[in-house]
């Protein structure tokens, strides 16, 4: 088998219900360096933010209500460098990689991996949680296979009153509501994700893409048109 590596998150693309297996081999065969892509700095921006607050939190030793649907945290770990955060699975021949947003630590020494979300938990967002739940359990995977899971979805308080208390000299402020869902800690569904994936990228051509795939259908008009 080929060596391949492949984040946590990538990973995760294969839970996903609209998952096209077309894009998916396009992705692995180029290591995900695909033309037209970006992520805003902002969200680095704010990621970063949110980790100071839940520090500080922590810190401060006053631990908020929706925080504390988490369970006692009484401290935090730095999460390693990615280069140093891998896992070669031996069966698929796959190596994982990832760092989480943080490790927090409960009174009783065992560990909660919390992911972020800058985002209202919402029917968009459960779309997603396959991708997140696949994503959270690789960092378990990576970082501590007991650990207990969470996502914890910072939402935006966005509302006209909130919007009448944000002003500040410098400029306004956005609040947000914390939420956690807790994660079940299932490694059969990577296990599932990692046959997936070693069977689509030993294809020496794409598979057929997902009837209805946006992405295929642009992709097809840019062949025709290079034509």
């Amino acid at each position: 088998m080929q060596p391949l590596k492949i984040s946590a998150k990538n990973l995760g693309a294969v839970a996903l219900e609209d998952f096209c297996p077309r894009c998916y081999w396009i992705k692995l065969k180029t290591n995900n360096k695909l033309p037209w892509q970006s992520f805003p700095g902002i969200f680095s921006s704010i990621d970063a933010y949110t980790k100071k607050c839940f520090h500080h939190i922590i810190d401060s030793k006053k631990i908020p209500n929706w925080m504390q649907q988490a369970g006692d945290i009484v401290g935090y770990e730095i999460p390693p460098h990615w280069s140093k955060n891998l896992y070669l699975d031996e069966k698929s021949g796959i190596t994982l990689s990832g760092i989480p947003d943080d490790i927090w630590v409960r009174r009783d020494g065992t560990r909660m991996i919390p992911d972020a979300k800058t985002a209202m938990k919402s029917k968009t967002q459960d779309v997603l949680f396959p991708m997140y739940e696949i994503q959270e359990i690789v960092y378990s995977i990576l970082i501590d296979k007991n650990a207990s899971l969470c996502l914890v979805y910072m939402e935006p308080q966005t509302s006209q009153e909130e919007a009448g208390r944000a002003i500040i000299d410098r400029g306004f402020v956005m609040p947000f509501s914390g939420v956690v869902v807790p994660v079940e800690n299932d490694k059969s569904k990577v296990r599932r994700c990692l046959s997936i994936t070693r069977d689509i990228y030993e294809l020496s051509k794409p598979p057929e893409g997902r009837q209805g795939c946006k992405n295929c259908e642009s992709l097809n008009g840019i062949i025709e048109l290079l034509k």
